[in-house]
């Protein structure tokens, strides 16, 4: 045997794993496209709640990011999946509805758009913060920018 025989498993025919390949490559891609969406969402709401100068949201906005980053993603997937249903159901059931089933691939969207969302929170509130004041008072005076 020559070493690439493993090579042959990568086609398209019955005895290839490259179809399922391919699949898994797109829905890896739903799922990414999916958590930006969240992320960037929640990483201009969190970048808002921390420059808003309200103690309340500023703490809230703190305490998102910190433990978003501190916490490992599969973790806090599995608990989404298999915690989060638990307790979905236990409300649902409490309210007198029917159980609820967490899709994975819902899980894995939402849990990495939130985790992404904590990171570009810092990142959008790094960028805004080291825009030289002078930038922002010339934005002002021209009345180019109503966001400043």
């Amino acid at each position: 045997m020559d070493g690439w025989g493993w090579v042959s498993y990568l086609g398209m025919d019955p005895d290839g794993w490259g179809v399922a390949l391919l699949q898994g490559a797109g829905v890896t891609l739903e799922i990414s496209l999916g958590a930006f969406v969240v992320g960037i969402v929640l990483g201009l709401l969190g970048a808002a709640a921390k420059l808003s100068g309200v103690r309340v949201l500023e703490r809230l906005a703190q305490g998102y990011t910190t433990l978003c980053r501190a916490v490992p993603e599969l973790l806090l997937i599995l608990l989404l999946y298999y915690a989060g249903t638990d307790a979905i159901n236990l409300l649902m059931t409490a309210i007198g509805a029917g159980p609820v089933a967490v899709n994975g691939f819902a899980a894995a969207v939402i849990v990495l758009g939130i985790v992404q969302g904590a990171y570009a929170a810092e990142i959008i509130r790094g960028a805004i913060l080291a825009i030289p004041y002078g930038q922002i008072e010339a934005a002002r005076r021209r009345r180019s920018c109503s966001a400043v």
